[in-house]
């Protein structure tokens, strides 16, 4: 045998056994997660109720319910044939936040009517598109008074015609 046959059979042997352990590698990574995610799911079983004390002990208790005012707008491409009312219930965390909501409701109401407007009538009939418009509701709000106030945004009302 020459030194370059003994060269390639020992290369060849290395490789085999290379990929056995990156074989285990993988098998061990998955086998540590699959242990961490039983372990997580045991601890958080048995301690949910203490966990979640824990959680709703960072925010406050007080809930403040706010009606705003109708809004009346012309979906995007109706050519003033069909209109929307809409009128919304917000959820605020503090009682003093219904003042900035007061101080800013023409601007809130301005970009709320921009929002629903820019919106076609199947886009506005559509149950996910409504959804999506309830989040970005309550973000404007959120925008404008300038505090991370508005729990929810319920529509109270919600009519197309």
């Amino acid at each position: 045998m020459s030194k370059d046959e003994i060269i390639y059979e020992a290369t060849e042997e290395k490789a085999r056994g290379s990929n056995f352990l990156r074989i285990g590698k993988y098998f061990l990574i998955v086998f540590v997660f699959t242990i961490q995610a039983f372990l997580a799911y045991i601890i958080t079983d048995k301690n949910y109720a203490s966990i979640f004390n824990f959680v709703n002990s960072f925010t406050k208790e007080e809930m403040v319910v706010y009606t705003m005012d109708e809004l009346i707008v012309n979906p995007a491409g109706s050519q003033g044939q069909r209109y929307l009312v809409v009128q919304a219930t917000i959820e605020l965390s503090e009682s003093n936040h219904i003042d900035l909501v007061n101080q800013h409701s023409q601007r809130i109401k301005h970009y709320m009517n921009a929002s629903l407007s820019s919106r076609t009538v199947d886009q506005l009939l559509d149950f996910n598109e409504r959804e999506r418009l309830r989040v970005e509701l309550k973000n404007i709000v959120n925008r404008e008074i300038g505090e991370y106030s508005v729990r929810n945004l319920y529509y109270t009302k919600y009519v197309m015609q």
